[in-house]
């Protein structure tokens, strides 16, 4: 139906980042980075403006398949890079969306990242390619 890019896209939810403090060590991030069922609207210069709704089941080959990365920027920060920020111990679909569990690895940028974990600056976001999809005009 529309000729709209489908590869290495991006999606994100703000502020999207809940930290679970581990006592004396660096906390976990945990949450969702994409919600089942829920109407959103894209406007986005280079695929447009539309409603995109993820449906259940959407993550479950790849997580099935692979363990995502975890990376800041989705690693094009300028000075953290492609390093990651944990190893995901939990990344599934739960009945709210697609979940993780991120214990962040104790260095020296993941110090620097927590204040504005902790204040709610950052988003949790995902890159995907685009598989299968349904359209609907209104």
């Amino acid at each position: 139906m529309t000729d709209h890019p489908k590869d290495n896209l991006v999606r994100a939810i703000f502020p999207g980042v809940e930290l679970r403090e581990a006592g004396d060590g660096m906390p976990t991030l945990v949450g969702h980075f994409a919600i089942f069922e829920t109407p959103t609207r894209i406007d986005s210069a280079i695929e447009g403006t539309f409603i995109e709704r993820i449906a259940p089941g959407a993550f479950r080959k790849t997580f099935a398949e692979h363990t995502p990365k975890v990376l800041f920027q989705h690693g094009k920060d300028p000075q953290i890079g492609d390093k990651p920020l944990g190893m995901a111990t939990i990344v599934e679909e739960d009945a709210t969306g697609a979940r993780y569990e991120v214990p962040l690895l104790d260095t020296s940028y993941n110090r620097d990242l927590v204040p504005g974990l902790r204040a709610g600056a950052y988003g949790a976001s995902f890159r995907f390619s685009v598989v299968k999809e349904d359209w609907a005009r209104n």
